[in-house]
C-alpha cells in the first residue's frame, strides 16, 4: 500500500485553446489527454521542489 499513489478525481476547467493543444499533443503521442495533463503537472511539480 502506497498512500502517495492513491488517486483522487478532480475537475478542472481549461480554456478551449488549452484543450485543443492538449488534444493535439495527446494525438501526436498516441495517449489520452489525461496522461498528458498528468505528465505536465508532475514535471512542473518536480521542478518546483
Amino acid at each position: 500500500y502506497r498512500p502517495e499513489q492513491e488517486q483522487k478525481r478532480v475537475n478542472v476547467d481549461f480554456p478551449q485553446w488549452m484543450i485543443h493543444r492538449l488534444d493535439k499533443e495527446a494525438k501526436r503521442l498516441g495517449v489520452p489527454r489525461q496522461s498528458i495533463i498528468k505528465v505536465f503537472v508532475a514535471e512542473r511539480l518536480k521542478k518546483a521542489s
